[in-house]
This record gives C-alpha cells, structure tokens and sequence, in this order.
C-alpha cells in the first residue's frame, strides 16, 4: 500500500515538473547597483524627507527596470507629493541625457503626464515624451504646439519633442508654420526646431522671415536654432546674404550672437556688413595703445563708463559680476583695476583671446547627430561632460555622444567695440581701471544689496494700491515672473532702469539675506519715500533705519515702489549688525 502511494505522488510530481518546465520563463532583471535602495523604497518605510534623496540615487545609478519602477510610482498621482512627482521626473530626464537610459518597458503613459494641471510635471513630460521618442503622445504633443492659446515656451518644446519622435510628419508641419504663421514669434519657433531636422530649408525660411521683420521683433530664436548645428551658422550665413534682412535687423542679429558668446566668423561677417559695421578691428601697435591709455588717463569718465558697462546690448553683466552680482560665467571684475594695468585692460576689451585663463577657456563639443554646444567646463564625469554658455545655461552632453571636443577661446566675443563709438570705449576702460581702487569703487565692504530681482509682470492691482497679506503671498512671493537686476558699485539701484523694464511707474524688487544666527539686524535705507517693505511675509514699519529680529535661515526681502512719490531715483539698502547683536548674516549675491 505505501509504495503504491509513493508511486503516485511520484507521478504526480513528475506531472507538475513536466508542466513548470513547459511554461514560460521571464528573464531576471539585470542586476541593480541599488538594488537595496530599491527595496528600500518598495516597503514603503522611507521618511518622506528622505525619499527624494533616494529617488535621486537611483536614477542617477539604477538599471532602465529601476528607473521604470520610479516612472510608475510618478504616473500614480497620489501615491506621491507633487513636489516629489516634479522633480522625480527631472531625475528621468536627467538619466536619460547623461546616460542615455530610459526607464524599460511601455512609457505611454507619459501622456497622461503631458495633460497634467501642474506646469513643473507638464513642461518634463514633453521633454521626456521626445527624449525617449514616445510615438503614442505625438497627438497630444501637436495639440499643445498647435493651440495658438499654449504658452510659446511650452509650444516650442512640444515641437522639439515631435521633431525626436517622427521628423518626417513633423516636418511638413514646421514648415507650414514658419511660412504662415500668424506672428513673428511664431515663425522664429517652427524655423528654430526645424533647423535640428532640415537645416537648409530652415536657412531659406529664415532669410524670408527676417526680411520682413521690423526692429521690435527680436531674432534670437532664429539664430539659435542654427547655431546649434553643425555648419548651421555657415548655411545660414548664405541663405541671409542671397536674401539680406534690413540693416536693424542684422544689427539685432549680431548683438544676440555677441551676447551668448558666438562670433562664427562667416555669419558675422555677412551680419557685420548688412548692419553697416565694420569687421574686427586690428589689435593696436605698441604706439596706438600707448595714445589709448593716455585717452582714457585724461579723458575716460567712469560714470559714464559704467553706464556703457550696464547697457544690455553689450551683456557684460550676464558673464562678469562687480561687487559679487552679476553673471559667473567670466571673472569678478570687482578688483581688476588695482590688480591689473590699464593697458591689459584696454587689451582684454580689444582682443579677449589675448590672455585667457585657464579656468575660462571655452571648449567646443560636437556630437554625434551634428549638435554644436561650446562654453565653460562646469564638470566631467565617467558619464557626461557639463558645459555652461555664456549666459549661465548648463547643458548636460553624454560622453559616448560627443563626437569630437576641441580647444574654444574666449566666451567674450572679439569685436564688442564694434557697437560702441570711441568715446564709450574711452569711458568703459575707464572704469573698468578704476574698479577696485579707493573711493567709488571700491571693493565692497559692508552687507549691502547688490542682487535683486524685479518683477517684470505685475498685475494691474498691485499697481493701483498696496496689496493685502493674501494677495502679496500670492502675486508677489509665488509669482514667477522675476528677472535679476544689479546696483551699481556704489550700491545704487537705478529705479529708472526698472520703470523702463516693466513700463510701469510702480516696481516690486526683491533681495535676499541669508542668516546664519539668528538676532537682530539693522538696515538702512536711503530713502522711505514711496516704499513698501516685508521681510518675507511680515510688512515692516521700514524708517531710514530700522531693527528686526530675524531667525537663522534664507529670508527675502521684498519692497513695492511708487516711483512718482520719490525723490530719489535710486535705492540703496544695507544691513548692519547693531551693538550687542549675535546676529551673523550675508546678503545673497550671484546673478
């Protein structure tokens, strides 16, 4: 009887291997370098201050399995925070450009993410729909680059996303925009992201775009769009010399290209000579240098220099800072009149590849599918080399997708003087030579604001009165329509600058202090005319000098001014440590 039994569960088994060994069988997952991390944030008993740390690492070092895991728990809306789910999704998007690995298996539903109310998972999920080339979100993708209601940023994007997807159905598309769109703006657009797919098409759009704009149409997004390729500048160059725009036009074309650091000599050449302005000058001779540090010895006025340096054509301070605020691109210039001779100043604004430092020499990359992209090493890894342009911009490019990397020169264009008369050179060295040494430009010595930032969209309410608690917190401490705005050495904010920016005679501009211990802390105001002030939500009784007690942390200090009520025209503001205080604090500087 019981080797009769056994016979049978021998069969049995015998069955039931036969069948297992029929089915089926998924393979492993690769093996993870954070596989633990990962199981970690399955069981689900991660803190929620910790997870984005964890999130981060492993897309940063996980498998495309990993990173699909990730992706799922994103798409769940409410398994977790917005916040989170945001920058989750900027951790995708960052592996997919450093590593080029995108998350395994169906990524459909990025679409769903595309459709999304909040901007920060909108604006990445289009991205993310071109960088992993998702052919199901395509229609959602024209419905946003169509809808002539989306914002152009969004719609720019939405195309560059097409373009990744199907270049040929997005083509036909592109053109039809950029020979009838309604605007300029659009026009520019559909010509920028057609460049990455059909450059010589593009060129001939563009010629016939900027022949018919006026002078308030600005051409940088034409311009970049080639300039990003390889040898687009010099199919460009062609195509505007065969049909050339109006002489304000190439004018407007040359400053955008001098101001992001680009003098690509063949599209220069032709700008240069339908803007009426000659090329390059020659560097001077011993003797002609000499006769030039004379001028600006006698003659060179510093004020006005400074103005010249301010101007925004020029863009010196998108890459130099003075007094710490301004661009990090090139070197702080807040010293180099004490430290260097007038004559290397008059040199590095006449030839900037005359003397480059090691730390601001350019490279040029190019990659595999003909991207041109030059500026600043800002970092290199084992994975991606890091490059930041002129304008502050960090762009993230795959090591096995750099095709050939060379030495640049200098990010400060050669030939900036040709938009300057003599006299504003004159004065611009002269200020320059001055900066560092003592009196009005000295170097900074005490916690003065030199970086603020201004509100370039301000509703028509917060004009008309001061706003109440609720409306400030929403309109002006969330708005997102802030761009920087520097003193002067002396710490002067020229408040004419600002009504000019935002055309309007009342201004909202911020700063920021950073406390490291707490306690109270003086600041003084050159004038209380006409201003509002709160340190972060808290309106503040503000005099020429007043006291507040600040915790340790980052505060910001926000000021509305009604500049018809003021007599001064500009607005200084420091902070001082009073007597007895333990405070410790920085203003922020930057750009």
């Amino acid at each position: 009887m019981l080797n009769r039994r056994l016979t049978c569960v021998i069969l049995q088994l015998t069955i039931v291997l036969s069948l297992v060994t029929t089915l089926p069988v998924e393979a492993a997952d690769p093996p993870s370098a954070v596989g633990s991390m990962l199981t970690l944030l399955k069981s689900g008993r991660v803190p929620e201050q910790r997870l984005g740390a964890i999130v981060k690492l492993i897309c940063d070092r996980g498998n495309e399995h990993d990173l699909k895991f990730i992706f799922d728990q994103i798409v769940e809306d409410g398994n977790w925070p917005t916040d989170l789910r945001s920058s989750s999704l900027q951790q995708l998007s960052d592996a997919s450009t450093t590593r080029n690995l995108s998350p395994a298996g169906d990524l459909s539903a990025i679409t769903s993410l595309i459709g999304s109310n909040e901007e920060s998972i909108r604006t990445t999920s289009i991205q993310l729909a071109g960088q992993w080339k998702v052919a199901s979100a395509f229609d959602a993708l024209r419905k946003i680059a169509t809808n002539e209601k989306t914002q152009p940023d969004l719609r720019t994007s939405s195309l560059s996303a097409m373009a990744k997807i199907s270049p040929e159905k997005t083509n036909s598309l592109l053109k039809d925009l950029a020979e009838n769109g309604k605007s300029f703006n659009q026009r520019s657009m559909a010509i920028q992201v057609l460049a990455l797919i059909d450059v010589e098409s593009a060129a001939t759009l563009a010629s016939q775009a900027l022949k018919v704009a006026d002078q308030r149409d600005n051409p940088a997004a034409i311009l970049d769009g080639f300039l990003d390729q390889e040898n687009g500048s010099v199919v460009l160059a062609k195509a505007i010399e065969a049909t050339p725009p109006a002489a304000d036009t190439a004018k407007l074309a040359l400053r955008h290209m001098f101001s992001i650091g680009r003098t690509d000599p063949e599209l220069s050449a032709v700008l240069s000579k339908i803007a009426g302005i000659a090329g390059d000058p020659k560097p001077p001779t011993k003797e002609e240098l000499a006769a030039l540090v004379k001028e600006v010895n006698e003659q060179g006025d510093a004020v006005r220099g400074e103005a010249v340096f301010r101007r925004q054509d020029l863009s010196c301070m998108k890459c130099h800072a003075v007094s710490k605020a301004g661009g990090q691109i090139g070197p702080d210039l807040s010293a180099i009149g004490a430290s260097s001779p007038i004559e290397y100043v008059v040199m590095s604004v006449l030839d900037p590849d005359q003397d480059i430092k090691e730390a601001y020499t350019t490279r040029v990359v190019i990659t595999t599918r003909g991207r041109i992209h030059q500026g600043l090493v800002a970092d290199r890894t084992a994975n991606a080399l890091v490059l930041r342009d002129a304008t502050g911009k960090e762009t993230s490019i795959p090591i096995e997708d750099i095709d050939d990397e060379v030495e640049g020169k200098s990010l400060m264009p050669k030939g900036l003087v040709k938009f300057m008369t003599h006299a504003e050179f004159i004065d611009l060295a002269k200020f320059l030579s001055m900066l560092g040494k003592p009196g009005d430009y000295a170097v900074r010595s005490t916690q003065r604001m030199q970086r603020w930032r201004v509100l370039t969209d301000v509703p028509q309410g917060l004009i008309e009165e001061v706003p109440t608690l609720s409306t400030f917190e929403d309109l002006v401490l969330r708005a997102s329509t802030w761009e920087s705005a520097y003193s002067r050495v002396n710490g002067d904010l020229p408040l004419n600058e600002l009504v000019e920016k935002t055309s309007q005679p009342v201004v909202y501009v911020q700063g920021e202090l950073k406390v490291a211990t707490g306690g109270k802390i003086e600041a003084r105001l050159n004038s209380v005319e006409g201003v509002t002030l709160w340190i972060d939500d808290e309106l503040i009784e503000a005099d020429k000098e007043f006291e507040v007690e600040l915790e340790a942390g980052l505060h910001q200090v926000s000021l509305r001014l009604d500049t018809e009520l003021r007599q001064s025209d500009v607005l200084n503001l420091e902070f001082h440590r009073p007597s007895g205080s333990k405070a410790e604090f920085a203003v922020v500087d930057g750009q």
